[in-house]
């Protein structure tokens, strides 16, 4: 097994296994890296992998007062991707069926929903469970606001930190939660908080990504852990959880992601046998030996080495490009101008179906019928690279020279 990187003065508890051994990931960019809502921070992305059992961590994990004042103030993962809620709308239909499925038959009477966002998949969960009392909590105030505005029971506060009393007192027969418990300072801390507010027949949900592949999520500054099946399986059990179900998850728009995202479902302890149940999960599995966890290393490692040569391998196909412009609006869009500054700065404007208002990162955000009179020397297409070829031959039919990365960055 490849030893610790020397260079990493500080070097975290490993928040699964308590190890002090790590292996630096190369950072994709010296001075800049992006948030999951879009944001492009001047800093670079420092993570690093578990040696003893493959967590990824970020080497400096912010304290639970920065988080805090980033969830509420400055987080704003809908404003920030202009436009692009029409194409996830799928999403939300997709976790709802997921999580009654779940947890069938039963059927609960208190639901809670834990970082709910503008309450989209709350509301398609209350739509299911017509009969069960709904309610969302949120952080980010202005998603609040928007839930609210459009008749979702939400409410503001943020677990750990500052949760309503009409929240913290009540019990709750399912509390689920989606694309959170990456965000935390601890998530152990985070499941017991919400094992103190479930009922004793309850069923709390955790979905979050699925480190077993590379893939976009582990590039984002603000995800402080990238964790296995297995990783989020231990956690639980250290927060006093005991899993019933583990499987893969609805992601993004229209499920492209699916073995990227993971769902665990667990219940509380109910008799001694149980405590037995949780200790003996504190075995490191067969599948995570030497080998593999070097396999998962590598793979990980190329990843973020690929994005940081992402840039230059687009110069290079658009040399003598004057009139370029970008297809896409959303969280792709932001990763291409975090990532790939350069090629950025030579968009003239962002293309969409419709077009907006709005701009993101400075580029103005047209619609795609005035294509024609811009005349582009060619078009950028910045979607997830799995539905690039697709949106690529859309253009090149009608005329237009599309450019594709999705042989740099596989997803």
């Amino acid at each position: 097994m490849q030893s610790s990187n020397p260079k990493m003065s500080f070097k975290p508890v490993c928040i699964v296994c308590n190890s002090f051994s790590w292996l630096e990931l190369p950072s994709p960019h010296q001075s800049r890296s992006v948030r999951s809502d879009g944001a492009i921070l001047n800093q670079p992305l420092l993570k690093a992998q578990c040696g003893e059992c493959g967590l990824v961590q970020s080497t400096s994990v912010p304290d639970t007062k920065t988080l805090a004042t980033l969830y509420t103030e400055n987080y704003d993962i809908y404003n920030n991707r202009p436009a692009s809620e029409q194409f996830v709308a799928s999403r939300y239909e997709a976790l709802a069926r997921a999580f009654t499925l779940a947890v069938a038959p039963f059927y609960p009477k208190k639901v809670l929903e834990v970082g709910c966002g503008n309450g989209a998949t709350l509301e398609a969960v209350q739509s299911l469970w017509k009969d069960a009392e709904c309610i969302g909590v949120e952080p980010v105030i202005t998603a609040v606001q928007a839930a609210q505005s459009n008749g979702i029971n939400v409410v503001q506060g943020m677990i750990g930190v500052d949760v309503p009393e009409m929240i913290a007192k009540q019990k709750y027969d399912v509390i689920y939660t989606v694309h959170v418990i990456e965000h935390t300072q601890d998530p152990v801390a985070f499941l017991h908080d919400l094992k103190e507010m479930l009922s004793p027949e309850g069923r709390l949900l955790i979905s979050c990504p699925n480190a077993s592949i590379p893939n976009l999520e582990i590039m984002r500054s603000d995800h402080n852990f990238s964790m296995l099946p297995y990783h989020l399986d231990k956690l639980t059990r250290k927060a006093g959880l005991i899993p019933l179900l583990s499987s893969n998850c609805p992601g993004g728009a229209e499920n492209m992601d699916y073995e990227h995202n993971q769902l665990l479902v667990c219940r509380l302890p109910e008799r001694s046998s149980d405590e037995i149940k949780i200790s003996e999960s504190l075995y490191l599995p067969n599948e995570l030996n030497d080998i593999n966890r070097q396999k998962l290393f590598d793979a990980r490692k190329k990843y973020f080495l690929d994005f940081g040569k992402l840039d230059e391998n687009l110069q290079s196909q658009l040399s003598g490009f004057e009139r370029l412009y970008c297809f896409g609006s959303g969280g792709w869009a932001c990763i291409l101008a975090g990532y790939a500054p350069y090629i950025w700065n030579k968009v003239q404007a962002c293309i969409i179906d419709g077009g907006s208002d709005q701009t993101i990162h400075g580029k103005d955000i047209l619609p795609y019928e005035k294509l024609k009179d811009l005349n582009p020397d060619g078009i950028i297409v910045a979607t997830n690279p799995v539905i690039q070829p697709m949106i690529a031959e859309r253009l090149n039919k009608n005329g237009f020279k599309a450019i594709r990365w999705d042989n740099i960055i596989c997803v």
